[in-house]
């Protein structure tokens, strides 16, 4: 379920887009204006968050290294705006094409606290949820 205003709603969504976009390009300096500045990055497989936009695009960069090309399809759910501050989950699915020839499938929904900062939404905070890797025949 959806809670507050819708054009807020929009927004979040247009940046649950852009992060997406931002992946599939492996483009890390776009991907990282998604994130306010002191936001807070947190995957599987590191034991922390990783704090603080540059932090998060080097760790980005890092994690991708590997990466050939990807897809990434994500969609928000459970929106919750509350003036300049949301929480919601997005769902999303990634084709990974590693550079050695290699495939990966994630199934997986990200946990996010979104803030409003000079009229721009963007991620306060991201935690990624794997819920499923699929094998691929």
């Amino acid at each position: 379920m959806n809670k507050g205003p819708l054009e807020d709603r929009i927004a979040i969504r247009e940046l649950i887009e852009e992060f997406a976009a931002a992946v599939m390009r492996i483009d890390a300096e776009r991907w990282s204006k998604t994130w306010a500045i002191d936001g807070a990055w947190k995957l599987p497989s590191l034991p922390e968050d990783v704090v603080g936009r540059d932090q998060i695009k080097a760790m980005f960069a890092d994690k991708l290294d590997y990466v050939d090309h990807m897809s990434m399809i994500a969609f928000p759910a459970e929106l919750t705006v509350e003036g300049d501050r949301a929480s919601g989950k997005a769902y999303c699915r990634e084709l990974i094409f590693a550079n050695d020839g290699g495939q990966r499938v994630l199934i997986g929904c990200f946990h996010d606290d979104y803030v409003k900062q000079d009229g721009q939404w963007l991620f306060q905070r991201r935690e990624y949820e794997i819920l499923g890797v699929p094998h691929l025949s």
